[in-house]
């Protein structure tokens, strides 16, 4: 009789918070779009204050939040999926995982710095 072993890492909790962050981002890509025309307006008088409101500077530290995570979790699908040296593999998702962090982090705190700016 042959035993099966089945991996105790099925990618379920994976897969659901990759849906997750792409249904977040569809709100947040939305307020991005009209926030977008509402600056292509009048960009001289708007942008410099536009983080100084505190939703602007809320929905644009959950885009990025948002965009990171959803982003270095697809990057990590691909690199399972193309990269068979168990090594390599481990220090690419490393290093996805790290960018990510590391420009999250730079663009809150852009943010939160116009945001006390302006």
């Amino acid at each position: 009789m042959v035993k099966i072993s089945h991996s105790t890492k099925t990618g379920s909790h994976h897969w659901l918070m990759q849906r997750i962050s792409a249904i977040a981002l569809i709100p947040l890509i939305l307020w991005l779009v009209l926030s977008l025309v509402q600056i292509a307006q009048d960009p001289q008088s708007y942008l410099p204050v536009f983080f100084a409101y505190p939703l602007n500077a809320v929905m644009g530290i959950l885009l990025i939040i948002a965009s990171m995570y959803h982003g270095s979790l697809g990057m990590r699908v691909i690199i399972e999926d193309y990269i068979s040296n168990k090594t390599k593999m481990h220090f690419y998702i490393m290093l996805v995982h790290f960018i990510s962090i590391t420009t999250a982090v730079a663009g809150v705190v852009a943010i939160i710095r116009l945001h006390l700016i302006g």
